[in-house]
């Protein structure tokens, strides 16, 4: 397989499980991650500033392992910030969290160049949930 891994991320915990799984993902199929923030209408200088802080923590938490990462903040339709990287990127798959409406998740399976993994909430990778019960026993 070729291409990236892009990831829909904002501050939800279904979009942190959805980064998890990525990173447990690229790092299996040994494929690049780009975590992407879409950020809908005009955003002031602070809210840019607090999602390009927020894709930087998980951009440093993915190891060599993770095959590395980047990010990318975008300005738009959630949907259309996804589709528009993966074609850029080649993406091999797109991963984001479930959100309530849906309506991404829906949207992105219709028009996306690439197959989209819906991570619903705790449905984060195997190997990354007994980690943290290994660290949790530890305690």
């Amino acid at each position: 397989m070729t291409g990236s891994i892009i990831c829909g991320v904002d501050n939800s915990v279904s979009a942190r499980e959805a980064a998890r799984v990525a990173r447990a993902l690229a790092g299996k199929l040994g494929l690049g991650l780009v975590f992407v923030r879409a950020a809908e209408g005009a955003a002031s200088e602070p809210e840019m500033s607090a999602t390009a802080e927020r894709l930087e923590e998980l951009r440093s938490g993915a190891t060599d392992v993770d095959c590395g990462a980047t990010w990318l903040v975008d300005t738009g339709d959630p949907a259309d910030c996804l589709v528009d990287a993966a074609k850029e990127k080649d993406a091999a798959l797109i991963v984001v969290g479930s959100s309530p409406s849906r309506s991404i998740s829906v949207d992105l399976w219709r028009r996306a160049p690439c197959p989209v993994v819906v991570v619903p909430l705790g449905g984060e990778a195997p190997a990354n949930r007994e980690r943290r019960r290994a660290r949790a026993h530890r305690r």
